[in-house]
């Protein structure tokens, strides 16, 4: 309990009167363009602990301390820059408020995952995150693709790029649009339009959530979703895609959950049916709309009872639908007993 009120950054004085016992002679390179060489242009030594290190990672863990350790204290640090090798260390002891551009984030990020520190991992994903703007958009999403050698991680950052485009922007012809007047490369525009959902259409993918939209973009033809339907006592599951959605005047004193007149959806059901049901206008405040803060003002719609189906996985072992019966014979919430319909 005692190490909890401890500040470790304090050691990174050299008089703090623990002495270091490792050093990390950092030695940043440049391509040589026409030799294809790598040149060195300058290098510094960074001085730690191995313990506090060791307890921060596990690659450090099996350096210092594991079966195949070395006996050296001094090591050549290559592939990265002087000053993120520092800013890495300094934020292992626990150093805040420290000052850095997003240039410097991605390298700590690429030391993070190459040294398995996933608390630093997290805190700087959510630091690129939180800086996002229009102007900075093309730097990071090069740098995602430049830097970060986890395709993992690269890949995330990049969705990143794209949810702030689709909350901000809206449709894939203006998030493109965007991209080439930036003159970003054609290949990384069609990377990060390729991280959204084929199904929901959003780069946080929206499976088994809710299936509203906002009344500006209703859902196309051809989304799958799943469908409760009650009927007495049994409630099924439907498997069906959108085959139309028809919009409405919404009146502005119309409650949550309240039909819209003359509002429809038509699902095409997987039995072959058509399902013919009133648009509903429902809450823009759930826990699954990541892009809320902007369309707060926006309506959103549905038809009530319908989810995501994005990833089609079968959670029905081969069945069309689930039949869940209740111990009520009308519509009053009840527990239920599930069984699972296969063919």
């Amino acid at each position: 309990m005692v190490l909890k009120s401890v500040d470790f950054s304090q050691f990174l004085s050299e008089d703090s009167g623990i002495p270091f016992d490792i050093k990390f002679e950092v030695i940043e390179e440049v391509h040589d363009e026409f030799t294809k060489e790598k040149l060195e242009v300058d290098r510094k030594t960074v001085e730690a602990h191995r313990l506090l290190l060791s307890a921060a990672s596990p690659v450090f863990k099996q350096q210092f301390f594991g079966k195949m350790r070395s006996s050296k204290h001094h090591f050549e640090i290559k592939d990265t820059n002087i000053r993120a090798f520092e800013l890495f260390i300094q934020i292992i002891y626990g150093a805040e408020n420290l000052n850095l551009d997003i240039k410097v984030m991605f390298e700590i990020l690429d030391l993070a995952d190459f040294y398995i520190i996933e608390p630093i991992k997290v805190k700087m994903i959510d630091a690129i995150r939180s800086k996002i703007t229009f102007e900075n958009l093309k730097t990071i999403a090069d740098a995602a693709s430049t830097y970060m050698h986890h395709e993992e991680l690269a890949s995330g950052m990049l969705k990143n790029c794209g949810k702030f485009l689709q909350s901000n922007l809206g449709s894939s012809n203006q998030i493109i649009d965007f991209l080439q007047d930036e003159l970003m490369e054609p290949e990384l525009i069609d990377k990060i339009i390729d991280l959204k959902c084929e199904n929901c259409d959003y780069f946080e993918c929206k499976d088994n959530m809710l299936a509203t939209f906002p009344e500006h973009k209703p859902l196309r033809p051809g989304v799958k979703v799943k469908k409760w339907i009650r009927t007495g006592g049994e409630t099924q599951m439907l498997e069906c895609s959108i085959s139309k959605v028809s919009l409405a005047p919404i009146p502005p004193n119309l409650r949550l959950n309240m039909q819209i007149d003359g509002g429809e959806i038509v699902l095409a059901v997987s039995d072959g049916s058509e399902m013919r049901l009133p648009l509903k206008k429902m809450s823009n405040n759930e826990f699954d709309h990541w892009y809320s803060s902007p369309l707060s003002s926006v309506n959103f719609l549905s038809t009530g009872g319908m989810i995501f189906r994005c990833k089609d996985k079968d959670i029905l072992s081969g069945a069309g639908y689930m039949r869940i019966t209740t111990n009520l014979g009308d519509d009053r919430d009840s527990d239920c007993n599930i069984d699972y319909d296969s063919d």
